[in-house]
């Protein structure tokens, strides 16, 4: 199967962590991130697979995480143009699928073309044959030959 006939595939999940972290954003973080970003988020998330960072939480600052809110508003931002862009192509794919082949359209339109000349050509020579038999009978009567079955 041609890599045409695959369906696209979405892009990764960002923050799609087995073992995270979620952190919630004071209302001034996300103030500054509505206002870096235009997105409106109410907490991060970060991979934790071992525990340290939430063992470590109780002596953070908010401070520590409001850059880190920031890149992942814009990494999220990202995701969704991907997303939409995923969507256009995954719907495009989708209408291809009902598509007439042009190929089959080609050849088909060579099939009838090849009847129509067949056609032609049969009447063509239909009428040659005609003509030639009236050419036969006006011999026989200029050059005054007899038909043997007369």
């Amino acid at each position: 199967m041609s890599e045409e006939n695959q369906p696209p595939q979405p892009p990764p999940v960002p923050f799609d962590y087995a073992v995270k972290c979620e952190i919630a954003l004071t209302r001034q973080q996300q103030a500054i991130v509505r206002e870096r970003t235009g997105r409106d988020m109410t907490e991060i998330v970060l991979e934790d697979p071992d525990g340290e960072l939430t063992r470590r939480m109780a002596g953070a600052s908010p401070d520590d995480f409001t850059l880190i809110a920031v890149r992942q508003a814009e990494l999220m931002n990202d995701y969704e143009a991907d997303y939409h862009e995923y969507l256009l192509a995954l719907a495009a794919w989708q209408a291809s699928l009902n598509a007439p082949d042009p190929a089959a359209e080609s050849i088909e339109a060579a099939q009838i073309a090849a009847m129509q000349e067949a056609e032609r050509l049969k009447l063509f020579y239909m009428k040659e044959a005609e003509e030639c038999q009236n050419a036969r009978e006006i011999a026989k009567i200029v050059w005054g030959k007899k038909d043997k079955t007369q």
